[in-house]
């Protein structure tokens, strides 16, 4: 766990204490910071207290102590709790500076639609740190869960980037890195890399109990599909509940994986053919380029977690989300003070594209695949290059 000066921290004030925020909770206290939080839960109440968070009755109390307040709620009520929030910040006396105002959610257009309906546009920053696990509630919270980790932070206009700053220091200083982000391009990368996974394990764990031969199958299983099937398992109204939020990016991800899976089974039976020959070694083949396809994306993912040591830089708004769409990430923010348009961070930027990942192979496979095809399974884009 790293140091941080509990002086520099803000007053968090965290609404809803699940595994996401029971966490953030959890993390702030341990490094040194003071924390007020609300929640339905008793059972989290009592946690709460014990571990030396101020529990407050309402939405309301947290937004008259806190310097930033973190939505921490499911999707289902998120738009709802924002509303409450917003209203508690309207009410708040003269004099006294509305806190910063941030949510944890995975889909950030709706939500920052609402924000700026609800008169809070520059003073909500739309977040999402890309951490969990397939465990629920207070329970769960691990004070060291985004150590190491990525938190998206939109930058969308009309960003405030003082606001900005408070609640990159605080992602910050339980371990994650920020990483700038537009809410539709976020929605967008999201449903490849969150929801789509969580879609293909819950529908690849869903066709266990459906086999006629389950017993057999369950008792075969290992570590590929205990990996492939680890969040189905999870909480029982998420993944709905993010797929239905972000329900068209997924639906556009969903159907190219399902372009692909249909070409690959086309190409397993073309290969399967009795008698082989030259078709069922064309087949083969291209088959092979897909698996060949798969190990460069996972290199590129393994590269992704790499980087460049940390150097200061001074970034306004089309900065900040230049570094993010580049992949590279903030691991230090300094002071901003109000109507700040450019912030002094120290970046991480990514490694250099040669030294990542060769993509001229992937290129070839796809090439490869596509014209060796000549029609039906072939003409049909495997999603080596795409």
């Amino acid at each position: 766990m790293t140091a941080v000066d509990s002086a520099s921290l803000p007053v968090v004030g965290v609404v809803g204490l699940g595994l996401i925020g029971g966490s953030l909770a959890r993390g702030i206290v341990d490094r040194g910071g003071e924390v007020v939080a609300a929640t339905r839960s008793s059972a989290a109440r009592a946690g709460a207290s014990g571990a030396g968070v101020t529990v407050v009755k309402d939405p309301a109390a947290v937004v008259a102590a806190a310097d930033v307040v973190v939505l921490a709620v499911p999707l289902s009520v998120l738009e709802a709790t924002l509303d409450e929030v917003a209203a508690a910040v309207r009410a708040l006396p003269p004099g006294r500076p509305p806190p910063t105002v941030t949510d944890v959610g995975s889909v950030k257009v709706p939500i920052a639609r609402s924000a700026a309906a609800a008169a809070l546009r520059g003073a909500f920053i739309p977040g999402h740190p890309m951490a969990g696990t397939e465990q629920a509630g207070w329970r769960a919270a691990d004070p060291d869960l985004f150590a190491g980790g990525r938190w998206a932070l939109a930058v969308d206009m009309p960003v405030a980037l003082d606001h900005w700053a408070t609640v990159a220091r605080m992602a910050v200083s339980v371990g994650a890195a920020v990483v700038p982000v537009d809410s539709a391009e976020h929605d967008d990368a999201v449903a490849l890399v969150s929801h789509l996974p969580y879609l293909v394990a819950a529908l690849s764990a869903g066709l266990l109990p459906a086999d006629g031969g389950s017993s057999l199958a369950a008792t075969l299983a290992a570590g590929s599909f205990a990996d492939l099937t680890r969040v189905a398992g999870g909480h029982p109204t998420l993944g709905a509940e993010m797929a239905t939020a972000n329900a068209a990016p997924l639906a556009a991800r969903a159907t190219s994986l399902a372009d692909r899976l249909s070409a690959a089974a086309e190409l397993l039976v073309q290969a399967g053919a009795a008698g082989g020959g030259v078709e069922a070694g064309s087949a083969q083949a291209r088959l092979g380029s897909l698996f060949d396809a798969g190990r460069l994306g996972r290199q590129a993912f393994d590269a992704a977690r790499t980087g460049s040591a940390p150097s200061p830089q001074s970034l306004d708004r089309d900065g900040l989300l230049a570094l993010g769409r580049r992949g590279g990430r903030v691991v230090h923010v300094g002071d901003a003070g109000p109507g700040s348009n450019v912030l002094m961070v120290h970046a991480v930027e990514p490694p250099e594209p040669d030294d990542r990942l060769d993509t001229s192979a992937l290129a070839d496979t796809s090439a490869s695949a596509a014209v060796e095809g000549g029609g039906g399974a072939g003409s049909t884009d495997t999603g080596a290059g795409r």
